[in-house]
């Protein structure tokens, strides 16, 4: 099976070759139907032409015939010897007639008066009717210096017996002579054979031959054979030769009034001359129109092809980054309407680019905007991560120095809703407005509140807002304070007695109401280790390929299993068993963990 290669090949073996091999084959079948209605219009105009000439020679023979018929007398009684005399007299005026014979029988005394040999005394006939008529072949007479043929019957008494026999002699050169002047006759090879295939006249025949034993038709001659053959069925017909088209064919008809049949033969090529023309004229033409055809259809697949080649060209290299100028549209066609999309989507990707690039910046800004090192003082380690889906998000951890008081940290984990370059502008809008309110008076419900108020200002209209957990550890005064804005309460683990505790309070998410108050919580740190775990929704909420949540248990277990390591190391727990149980599903949402070991 062919296989193509290319849109050029393609073109060749599907459409080129087909329409070729098309064009010639309905070129091939009109040539031959062409050819065939010639050779059957000439057959017929031969046969047509045979019947003519074959009715002139029956009307010359029917003359004479029609006269001795008028001695044929049905009632039985003798024929009138006035009758008779007469009718052998118009018979001897007729054209090409050279005698009229009478034999009587040996008992019937004759003479030779009017010109009729072996004539009775007119009061001695004695006949009633005339047997069959006859024709001979043509014989060569000397006395009349050319061939004779004779039209033959018995004369027959009222008792049906032979009383005499009445002979015709018609000049045979003289009966033919108009036919052989005919121009079809001379252009042609043309005969008049009778029953037992003798040529009684031909174009072939010298003056030597026609005065000699005749010729036998079919003798050396293929055609001749298969048309004396085909005469011996049909009354008329055509036979062609061998070769196509045939090398030459024959037309036959066949005389009423006398045995002989006019046979034609024609060279193929002589017929079939208007085909042989045509023939040349129509391969030239149809060589011409194919050609033509088959260029316009190669600059067309050409055209298109090439512009296809471009489109890839352009493809492949913008698949290694670099963009070019716009493609021209140089059609309307559906390559033209692919030229465009791929125009525009160049468009949009060089937008996507330049979007990606802005992300990529606004990436680099944000992650640098996250705490990158291990927060450890006396007592103290602090430690956070973030996994974003997109190139930026919206979850925000924070780690806080307040400096004259080295034994006390804060830690912020925020969570503003949606995903891109909107919750990260939104999350350093909150990282900043925490950052400047902190380090002012006020316990943690009056700074929550601070905040909440300013960021209601650029909320209100958007609806969007945050949820955010505050956590302050005082290793000075021994205790933990925090703040809870609408977020998912701390883990709190205590490794010497495995319990679990929750860091819970009221609060609604920041931007939603400026007048809303936020409640301040604290309690006393003992001596005991503590591992306190701030994350955002989007660790637990994690779904496997079953749709089955990650949960808080699973993460309080991998807390309390991992309980020994250093904070960092705990995280990364966390995050490895994050990723096997979601497998192949993808992250849906931004990942925020922070975790403060204290003890």
């Amino acid at each position: 099976m062919i296989q193509p290669r290319s849109l050029q090949q393609r073109t060749l073996f599907f459409i080129l070759v087909p329409i070729f091999l098309l064009l010639v084959s309905m070129s091939v079948a009109g040539y031959i139907f062409v050819r065939t209605v010639l050779l059957n219009q000439w057959g017929e105009t031969a046969i047509a032409k045979l019947q003519r000439t074959a009715h002139h020679l029956d009307m010359r023979m029917r003359k004479p015939k029609e006269l001795l018929l008028l001695l044929h007398n049905r009632e039985g009684a003798d024929i009138s010897p006035e009758v008779f005399s007469f009718i052998l007299q118009e018979i001897k005026e007729l054209d090409g007639i050279v005698g009229v014979n009478i034999e009587w029988s040996d008992n019937v005394p004759g003479n030779e008066s009017y010109g009729i040999r072996n004539q009775p005394m007119m009061g001695e006939m004695h006949f009633s009717k005339l047997d069959q008529l006859t024709v001979s072949s043509p014989r060569y007479s000397s006395q009349e210096n050319n061939r004779i043929i004779s039209l033959e019957s018995e004369l027959k008494s009222k008792n049906d017996q032979t009383v005499g026999r009445v002979e015709v002699v018609i000049s045979f050169d003289s009966l033919i002579n108009e036919i052989i002047k005919a121009p079809w006759w001379k252009s042609n090879k043309a005969y008049l054979i009778d029953d037992f295939g003798n040529v009684l006249a031909g174009t072939s025949l010298v003056e030597s031959e026609r005065n000699s034993t005749p010729q036998a038709f079919g003798s050396t001659d293929a055609l001749q054979r298969d048309t004396l053959r085909t005469m011996g069925k049909n009354e008329f017909g055509t036979v062609f030769g061998p070769g196509s088209p045939p090398g030459e064919i024959s037309g036959f008809y066949r005389l009423t009034e006398a045995p002989w049949t006019m046979v034609v033969i024609a060279p193929g090529e002589k017929i079939l001359q208007p085909v042989i023309k045509f023939k040349l004229f129509y391969i030239l033409s149809l060589t011409i129109g194919i050609v033509a055809i088959l260029l316009i259809i190669r600059g067309t697949t050409s055209n298109i092809t090439e512009r296809i080649r471009n489109l890839s060209a352009a493809a492949d290299n913008l698949a290694h980054g670099h963009f070019g100028p716009p493609l021209p549209v140089a059609s309307r066609d559906e390559v033209g309407e692919l030229t465009k999309s791929f125009n525009k989507m160049i468009h949009q990707l060089q937008q996507r680019l330049l979007l990606k690039e802005a992300m990529n910046v606004a990436r680099e800004v944000q992650q640098n905007l996250l705490p990158h090192d291990i927060v450890s003082i006396k007592g103290i380690v602090a430690h956070g991560l973030i996994l974003y889906c997109d190139e930026t998000g919206g979850d925000y951890f924070d780690i806080l120095r307040f400096p004259g008081n080295e034994q006390k940290v804060g830690v912020v984990v925020g969570d503003v809703v949606g995903h891109g370059i909107g919750a990260a502008l939104l999350m350093t809008t909150v990282r900043a407005l925490l950052r400047g309110r902190v380090v002012q008076p006020g316990n943690l419900g009056e700074i929550m509140g601070d905040v909440n108020s300013l960021l209601c200002q650029d909320t209100l209209k958007s609806g969007n807002f945050v949820t955010l957990f505050y956590l302050e550890v005082d290793r000075g005064r021994k205790t933990v304070s925090w703040v809870r804005a609408g977020h998912d309460p701390a883990i709190v683990y205590c490794p010497e007695n495995g319990d679990f505790s929750e860091l819970k309070g009221k609060g609604i998410a920041l931007g939603v109401d400026e007048t809303c108050k936020y409640e301040y919580n604290e309690k006393p740190v003992g001596k005991a280790v503590q591992l306190i775990l701030i994350g955002s929704d989007g660790g637990w909420e994690v779904e496997n390929q079953a749709g089955e949540q990650f949960g808080r248990e699973r993460m309080k277990r991998i807390l309390a299993d991992n309980c020994t390591l250093q904070p960092e190391k705990i995280l990364q727990a966390i995050v490895q068993e994050i990723a096997v149980f979601r497998g192949a599903n993808p992250q849906n949402d931004d990942i925020t963990l922070a975790l403060i070991k204290i003890g």
